[in-house]
């Protein structure tokens, strides 16, 4: 029995609640080295002494790259419990796992033993039920549209409180409202917007005014018209909630600025020096060291309750159903904490989506997010689909790391993006094989997680550099525009809406297990997904050879896929 690798810690994801009656536990053990693992449990407050003990016999449901994880959910019928694990591993070798330690006897007394003090509803992962459903599409407004299928390309400039905004392509809140037919076409479900609040640069990350919509884009009215016609064809928006940083337009920053050792927000930032000199010449934090986005000290209450209210007022005002949180690990998590709260108090299954590019347990627990941008899912399509520097075994193997990562109604909110605004288009790291854009897809839609397509991806855009992977939507389907003519966009997103189709219309595609399968071959990836009401199988051929599956004698061509329902 390899000790070493045995793994569980309490309070963690290897020991959640799903409601006030219901907790998971988890295991983690060296790759193929136990055959059995049972857990004992009893209600700490137990008058009978020994205390009567419970014992339920654990499944192992998924296998990593070197370890393999054993899971079970109990309804204990008490709230304070203590447990412990029995293992055995296949050559006989018999122990007890309790406290980080095992042993060949149990202690007499339960303190001994692992705890779960309480089972208190406010540990409960309340992740919104619909995430583990929602197929979220991505737009960066300024390259979407101006109007039906159309963007003009111009770039407009406003004026807001005596400064100057700009953007670069043009796209407006009336080019979304106009294409609204489009998405639904598509199929999505979850609308995600980049910045659209007032804002000098493009992009809109440097806010000037969090209540307001900014005048390049539209009026705040047309953002509530379009809201409420995204509600009425079942599609639900989130906003990009930028509180790392704000622009030097900004009040606070203008009246420090102003009034320097006298003003009331020198608290407001974090390590700002006086005095504070114009034209970014002063050395104070900043996002990404860019001095245009001055960094605020989220730890300061003000600063807390501040944008706690800009929070719910586009939930009370708008109805809005959420927010994804730029650059959520660099913000303090008791700020996180309070804004969970307050966007809770307002609409109860608001969601909290966080941007953080590596592992995010830290910030993906109860009383703070729900779900992140799963990064680690696009470097993992990457290696496999585009470098081709893994195996399809080490695909699926990672992939499972990635699920006992978090408890699983977090796992199954996560946010499975190729790309995004920020990085390469998915399609151009592929080089002149858009057919693995299909395929990476295809992964994308039928594994466990949130699909979060970053519009253009469904029209076959590329991009390698930030002018082009945020350049003008393609609106047309005649190929001329296109950057692949061996992938026409119109060809692409009628491919996208088969994708999207078929995990809307099974449930085992969105909340169903997932088991990868051995093919014997490091090119062509299976999985099932299964739920109590069907099975699904997945066979991916990651190769340019024709691939025959042994079994069924089914043959499956170069970079081709099939499903079997």
């Amino acid at each position: 029995m390899n000790k070493a690798a045995i793994f569980h810690r309490v309070d963690s994801e290897y020991c959640y609640l799903l409601d006030e009656r219901t907790f998971v536990l988890r295991l983690r053990c060296a790759k193929g080295d136990l055959k059995s693992v049972s857990v004992f449990y009893g209600n700490r407050f137990d008058r009978t002494q020994p205390a009567v003990m419970h014992s339920v016999k654990m499944e192992k449901v998924c296998q990593g790259l070197y370890h393999d994880y054993y899971e079970v959910t109990v309804k204990p019928g008490f709230r304070r419990v203590f447990y412990y694990f029995e293992l055995e591993d296949f050559a006989g070798e018999k122990g007890f796992y309790f406290q980080g330690v095992i042993r060949h006897e149990l202690p007499k007394i339960w303190p001994a033993f692992f705890q779960i003090p309480y089972m208190r509803r406010e540990e409960i992962y309340n992740v919104p039920d619909w995430a583990e459903d929602a197929i979220m599409y991505q737009i960066f407004p300024d390259s979407f549209a101006t109007g039906h299928r159309f963007h003009d390309k111009t770039a407009k400039s406003a004026e807001w409180k005596g400064f100057t905004l700009t953007s670069k392509l043009g796209g407006n809140l009336r080019g979304i409202i106009e294409n609204i037919d489009y998405l639904v076409e598509l199929g999505i479900n979850v609308l995600y917007l980049n910045p659209v609040f007032v804002a000098h640069s493009y992009h809109k990350y440097d806010t000037i005014d969090y209540k307001h919509i900014d005048p390049d884009f539209g009026t705040d009215e047309e953002f509530r018209q379009l809201v409420d016609l995204l509600h009425k064809n079942g599609i639900r928006v989130v906003l990009d909630g930028v509180f790392n940083h704000t622009g030097r337009r900004f009040f606070a920053y203008q009246d420090i600025l102003k009034n320097q050792e006298k003003s009331e927000y020198l608290d407001w930032y974090y390590d700002m020096p006086l005095p504070l000199l114009p034209d970014c010449k002063s050395n104070y934090a900043c996002f990404g060291y860019y001095k245009g986005m001055p960094k605020l000290n989220t730890g300061n209450p003000k600063v807390c309750r501040y944008f706690c209210d800009v929070a719910k007022y586009w939930i009370e005002k708008f109805d809005i159903d959420g927010w994804r949180l730029d650059v959520a690990n660099e913000i303090d998590k008791n700020f996180w904490r309070e804004y969970k709260k307050a966007i809770r108090s307002v609409k109860k299954d608001a969601i909290m989506l966080a941007e953080v590019w590596e592992d995010a347990q830290n910030w993906q627990v109860y009383d703070e997010f729900d779900s992140a941008m799963n990064y680690r899912f696009v470097n993992l399509c990457r290696d496999f689909f585009a470098d081709r520097v893994i195996s399809a075994g080490d695909f699926g193997a990672t992939f499972n790391e990635s699920l006992m990562r978090y408890p699983r109604p977090v796992s199954y909110a996560q946010m499975n993006l190729l790309d995004s605004h920020d990085v390469s288009r998915f399609i151009s790291l592929c080089g002149e094989k858009p057919e693995l854009l299909k395929l990476a897809a295809l992964v994308q839609m039928t594994l466990p997680g949130m699909p979060g397509i970053f519009a253009g991806d469904e029209r076959a855009m590329q991009g390698i550099s930030e002018d082009e992977y945020r350049r003008a939507f393609v609106w047309d389907d005649d190929g001329k525009n296109c950057d692949y003519v061996a992938c026409r966009p119109g060809d692409m997103t009628s491919f996208y809406k088969e994708l999207i189709a078929l995990r809307r219309s099974h449930k085992a595609l969105r909340n169903g297990a997932v088991n990868f399968i051995e093919t014997g071959n490091d090119k062509v990836l299976c999985y099932e997904r299964q739920n109590a009401e069907e099975k699904i199988t997945v066979w991916v051929n990651n190769s340019d050879r024709e691939w025959t599956e042994p079994k069924s004698g089914q043959t499956i061509k170069p970079f081709d896929y099939k499903i079997v329902v």
